[in-house]
């Protein structure tokens, strides 16, 4: 049988992984010390420092820094992302004679693809190297124990990817609100 969480293999009705029971309940949490500390924190490890399964963050752009766990530096990347965009399609606008708007949409959707391709060969580096920087913090409050909260850790939250997107927009309409007194 194959454990629902891990889909190892299961004996006696408990994982030899991850300590999932078949009541539901966890035994303990079994982790690999040959494995880094980056590779017990970050669960796509694997996928995410060769550079694989692309298309979560070609979609999701810089809101994939929330989606990973990072949300104060996704919400301020992603409002930096839109108000470019923004001002990206205004220039665009303002060149065009007639057919303003969708000239503007055009060329803002083919500046768009081009940066989202850029952003998804640099954004696994990247996340890998703030998840250094939340690992260094650990293992200084927690020294002790800190293989456990590692190997514990969710990296992939589709609550702050909701929670990201909520803020930016936000922020941004904000911003608009603010730029229209100006």
């Amino acid at each position: 049988m194959k454990c629902p969480k891990c889909k190892c293999q299961m004996i006696d009705g408990v994982c030899i992984k991850c300590g999932y029971m078949k009541t539901g309940v966890n035994i303990k949490i079994n982790y690999d010390y040959s494995k880094s500390d980056l590779e017990l924190f970050e669960k796509d490890y694997d996928n995410m420092i060769h550079n694989r399964k692309l298309l979560k963050p070609y979609l999701l752009g810089t809101l994939y820094i929330g989606y990973k766990g990072h949300l104060i530096i996704g919400v301020l990347l992603s409002f930096i992302e839109l108000t470019a965009f923004y001002y990206i399609y205004r220039f665009f606008e303002t060149f065009a004679f007639s057919y303003k708007m969708i000239f503007g949409l055009i060329m803002t959707l083919i500046i768009w693809i081009f940066i989202r391709l850029l952003l998804a060969g640099f954004l696994n580096s990247f996340i890998l190297y703030l998840d250094n920087v939340a690992i260094e913090k650990i293992k200084k409050n927690n020294p002790k124990n800190y293989k456990f909260i590692l190997a514990n850790h969710d990296s992939d939250r589709s609550f702050f990817l909701f929670l990201n997107i909520v803020i930016c927009i936000f922020l941004f309409v904000i911003f608009m609100v603010v730029m229209s007194y100006f």
